[in-house]
């Protein structure tokens, strides 16, 4: 039997526990049992330790608490490894050229796939021209916030897409003069071909998972909640009914479970499967070590980049649009009516000011949370309104942002919501009116390294951007930004146990190739930040 000494001792810079407004310091960490024991000075413990513990000592490189990615697509990150990046193309030129060159590769009716366009991009790129670079084959590649794709000719036909097909509830199709789709389709349109998309799932993914689970160690990741999908359909396995993300990771379970915590989200449509199977929203899958029930997943409307996020005033930019909401009242009483007695909470993706007070709308006329059932969690949260941020911290709404998506989207923002910047990734506004913020990164959308996020949180651009900190009176100090990558998502899923170093918490933690102190004061490159070394569980990933 144990006598509770620690046989893991990592000595450093540790940071126990972020605190908003203090660093809670040691100079070591003392683990068992996949849990931490002690925390003091280096000699009390490493005195504490059992004859022949492990001795871990980085000198003066900085020991924090695991780090947690909010919202990511991480089955969607896997993906990219296979598909044409178009991310940060130079221009139409060459964004065709990168498609002819992926089209060569394949057979003539295999699909292109990839992702990253942007409408700016589009602009010079005639509709023709996809048929131009992919021939006959059938190709589908979503915009860089994935709520705009292009499907060439070739899938339109095997979608059955005409001048006849209608518009879908919450979506749009681009049309040409005569009513043809031009290959441009707009949030819930993307579902006409999407379905047809073939993907890896199972082992053919296996690799690309571990691959990218390895990537999210290096940045001091240790965990993260998978936002979920947009429809119940495409699963596999015993959990296909619970969608494509939750059944594929279910499915390659031994690759995550005691190597990376993660929290699995379901679309809204699964709820009834998921509620007839007993799931509820924060409780551990059963036999899993550091697998747990996440939320359910909807959209209330767009993006910014696509200009389908919803406004109370239309947009200043493009068309002059006010959006797409996704949503409509009924049906988000009818969400919560059906998951609050099933004990799951509800993720709501909400980018613009009309969607954002929509939905708390609906929150207020809600059912009471079940006891012991973490808090409803609103996505993005990119335009609010003051009131609105008011009302969220006082429904108990979890702010769930992603502040790489400032620094990306600063000039669509000056651009697009004229008059409204303020009230762009309003997060100190949020924290003043006393919102819980969990950050993430919504990868593969943005760069899923959390150290650019960090920075993004304090200088609401991206290092490499040497223009002046944007609109930094709505900026978050780099302590609230590791708070919001720590103890933030752990407070949001009611872990007590994680996010911190402190004895009894769960023995996540990250040594990091930097000082703590150095990375406190901000006098570090960020983009440059990785971790030598992760402990999951207790257990140092080899």
């Amino acid at each position: 039997m144990s006598d509770g000494r620690p046989n893991l001792v990592v000595c450093g810079q540790v940071l126990v526990a972020a605190e908003p407004v203090r660093a809670v310091r040691a100079e070591a960490v003392g683990i068992l049992d996949g849990r931490v024991t002690i925390t003091g000075t280096r000699a009390e413990v490493t005195a504490a330790g059992t004859p022949g513990a492990r001795i871990i000592d980085v000198g003066g490189a900085a020991v924090i608490p695991g780090l947690h990615d909010f919202h990511i697509h991480l089955i969607g990150l896997a993906r990219t490894r296979s598909g044409v990046l178009l991310d940060g193309v130079a221009d139409g030129t060459e964004l065709l050229a990168l498609l002819h060159t992926a089209a060569a590769r394949r057979e003539p009716s295999g699909w292109v796939t990839g992702r990253g366009w942007s409408d700016a991009t589009m602009v010079s790129i005639a509709p023709e021209a996809l048929e131009a670079a992919v021939g006959e084959r059938p190709a589908f590649l979503p915009s860089h916030d994935g709520h705009s794709a292009w499907a060439s000719a070739a899938a339109r036909r095997l979608a059955g897409l005409s001048a006849a097909t209608d518009d879908p509830a919450g979506g749009r199709i681009e049309r040409l003069s005569g009513g043809e789709p031009s290959g441009i389709l707009r949030e819930t349109a993307l579902d006409l071909v999407a379905g047809l998309v073939p993907r890896d799932q199972g082992e053919a993914l296996r690799p690309a998972l571990e691959a990218t689970l390895a990537e999210l160690r290096s940045h001091g990741l240790t965990g993260a909640s998978e936002a979920g999908d947009y429809t119940d359909r495409n699963g596999i396995g015993a959990d296909a009914d619970l969608g494509d993300s939750y059944s594929t990771l279910t499915d390659l379970a031994d690759v995550l479970d005691g190597r990376f915590r993660m929290t699995l989200g379901i679309p809204v449509d699964a709820i009834p499967a998921a509620a007839a199977r007993g799931l509820r929203t924060g409780a551990p899958l059963a036999g899993r070590r550091t697998m747990r029930f996440g939320w359910a997943k909807e959209y209330a409307d767009g993006a910014l980049g696509s200009g389908t996020a919803a406004l109370f005033q239309p947009r200043s930019c493009g068309d002059h649009d006010p959006g797409i909401l996704r949503v409509e009242p009924a049906a988000l009483d009818a969400l919560f009516a059906a998951a609050r007695p099933a004990g799951i909470g509800l993720a709501i993706h909400a980018i613009g000011d009309r969607a954002a007070a929509t939905v708390l709308d609906a929150v207020e006329r809600a059912p009471a949370r079940l006891r012991g059932v973490p808090r409803d969690r609103m996505e993005h949260l990119q335009l609010t309104r003051a009131s609105d941020r008011r009302r969220l911290a006082a429904l108990g709404v979890i702010a769930s942002i992603q502040p790489i998506h400032a620094a990306a989207d600063r000039d669509l923002v000056e651009a697009c919501w004229d008059g409204r910047q303020d009230d762009a990734y309003a997060w100190r506004g949020l924290v003043e009116a006393g919102a819980l913020l969990a950050a993430g990164s919504d990868a593969p959308i943005e760069s899923v390294n959390p150290w650019l996020g960090v920075f993004a949180a304090r200088h609401r651009r991206l290092p490499a951007d040497a223009r002046d900190d944007w609109r930094p009176a709505q900026a978050l100090g780099i302590l609230e930004a590791l708070h919001a990558y720590t103890l933030g998502p752990a407070l949001a899923r009611d872990a007590s146990d994680e996010g911190h170093l402190r004895p009894g918490a769960r023995a996540d933690l990250a040594v990091l190739n930097a000082e703590l102190d150095a990375i406190l004061e901000g006098a570090v490159d960020f983009g440059a930040i990785r971790a030598d070394a992760v402990v999951i569980d207790g257990t140092l990933a080899e």
